[in-house]
């Protein structure tokens, strides 16, 4: 059976009609046996009535009961789940002190793969993927401009990564170019207007779980240092994958979104992992105690995958960031490929991909 991203509903079964049931059968019986036929149903129906009360059967309450909401439709098929690949990433991933989260799909062939994809981790800019969107679904719909002006208020005002906490407050700034800072340079205060703009934390939670986004919530404005605000990699993952599809938003909104996160700053974390050519379109999270990085990659070939990957940290712990990097390059070179199975890739030691990696008592309050 194929799975799907979403499938959190099963088919009811067909309705059966008891009562029609019951009169075809007494039509059937001769007239000396009807009868009994009565006697046995208005037993039946007794017996049932008695089971009702003895489990606390209550028809009104039940009728009252709140309605589950309709989940949105599923994205992509979950065809080929990569298990070697999922075995390889645990190995690698075993490390004390880390908790580390995967989730990576290709859209055209349904290959994926999950290492604790649905864990719940601490967002930090990572929330910003979200943001955007509902951000662009506003635009979409006519209700804000991309080109209007947005005031930097004090409330708003907040450290961290950023360059709008230095403007004085009362200042007018394009939305645009306040969407264009929350990815680019990750601005915290870019991104706590935005969040204003468009209602509320309450009101942009309210439209993460109508996408169907299980674990993706802002508790408190940005910067976040302390982790409040969740999300995991395959509410990052699904949420792409429902854009690249072609789903909530428009074509003309995609393109730029995809645009705006070629852009970011940070390529430290999945970027190390790529072969030459490779392109993404990707936003980075980093505190102290998590850091991640989700996106879209296109390789030279032309083959798209989406990932995600979070790693929880003690304190500023860069091996965090090394290890995103050793899966990083263990999942492109399975998902680079045509093949629905890898079994030729190869763990991957944190050793592989020193390099420079942005480390210091300050940078842990970036993003």
């Amino acid at each position: 059976m194929t799975n799907s991203v979403l499938e959190r509903t099963e088919t009811a079964p067909p309705k059966v009609t008891a009562v029609s049931n019951e009169q075809s059968l007494i039509k059937r019986k001769p007239p000396g046996q009807r009868l009994l036929v009565y006697v046995g149903i208005a037993c039946a129906i007794a017996s049932t009535q008695v089971a009702s009360l003895k489990f606390g059967h209550n028809d009104k309450a039940e009728s009252n009961a709140p309605v589950a909401a309709t989940p949105a439709p599923p994205p992509i098929a979950l065809t080929y789940p990569l298990d070697e690949l999922r075995t390889k990433i645990e190995a690698v991933s075993n490390l004390k002190g880390l908790r580390a989260g995967v989730f990576a799909l290709d859209p055209s062939s349904g290959k994926y793969v999950d290492y604790r994809g649905k864990d719940e981790y601490a967002a930090a800019s990572m929330i910003k993927i979200p943001v955007l969107v509902a951000m662009l679904q506003a635009v979409d719909r006519g209700e804000i401009k991309q080109d209007q002006l947005v005031e930097v208020r004090q409330d708003l005002v907040t450290g961290g990564s950023g360059w709008l906490q230095w403007r004085p407050a009362g200042s007018k700034v394009v939305l645009k170019e306040v969407a264009e800072l929350m990815m680019v340079v990750s601005d915290n205060t870019a991104t706590n207007m935005i969040i204003d703009l468009l209602g509320g934390k309450e009101k942009l939670d309210g439209q993460f779980t109508s996408w169907g986004l299980e674990r993706t919530r802002i508790n408190n404005l940005l910067g976040d240092f302390e982790g409040t605000n969740k999300t995991n990699p395959y509410d990052m993952v699904y949420l792409m994958a429902r854009i690249e599809r072609g789903e909530l938003l428009s074509g003309a909104s995609r393109k730029w979104m995809y645009e705006v996160m070629s852009r970011t700053r940070i390529r430290t974390l999945l970027n190390p992992g790529l072969a030459p050519g490779a392109k993404i379109a990707h936003k980075t999270g980093d505190i102290g105690m998590m850091v991640g990085d989700a996106g879209i990659v296109t390789t030279p070939s032309g083959r798209r995958y989406i990932v995600s990957v979070q790693v929880e940290r003690p304190h500023n712990d860069r091996r965090a960031n090394l290890l995103i990097r050793a899966l990083s390059k263990m999942i492109y070179k399975c998902f680079s490929q045509p093949a629905v199975t890898c079994d030729d890739v190869k763990e991957e030691p944190l050793e592989s991909l020193q390099g420079p990696v942005r480390h210091s008592g300050r940078h842990h309050r970036r993003h």
